[in-house]
C-alpha cells in the first residue's frame, strides 16, 4: 500500500516538474534572444501545454498571460512542496 501511494506520489512529481518547466519557458520566453513573434521562437506543441489554462485564466483575471504564467508556476511550486512532505510522511 505504501508503495503504491509513493508511486503516485512520485508520478504526481514528475508531472508537475515538467509542467513547471513549461511554465518557465513560458514566463522567459518573451525576454530570451531570438525572433520577435512567439510563434516563430518555439514549437507550436509548447503552447499545447500552457495555453487550455493560462489564456482563460489571464482573460478571467484580466492579466497578461505571463502573469498568470508566474502564478501557475507558484502553485505547481507549491504542489510539488505538499507532494514531498506527504511523502516523508509515509
Amino acid at each position: 500500500m505504501v508503495f503504491g501511494l509513493q508511486v503516485l506520489i512520485t508520478t504526481g512529481q514528475i508531472t508537475l516538474g515538467f509542467y513547471g518547466f513549461w511554465l518557465i519557458w513560458r514566463v522567459l520566453l518573451p525576454v530570451l534572444p531570438g525572433p520577435a513573434d512567439a510563434a516563430d521562437r518555439v514549437a507550436p506543441f509548447v503552447y499545447y501545454f500552457t495555453d487550455p489554462f493560462i489564456q482563460p485564466l489571464a482573460r478571467r483575471m484580466h492579466l497578461r498571460s505571463r502573469h498568470v504564467a508566474v502564478l501557475a508556476l507558484l502553485v505547481v511550486a507549491a504542489g510539488q512542496v505538499v507532494l514531498q512532505r506527504l511523502s516523508s510522511s509515509l
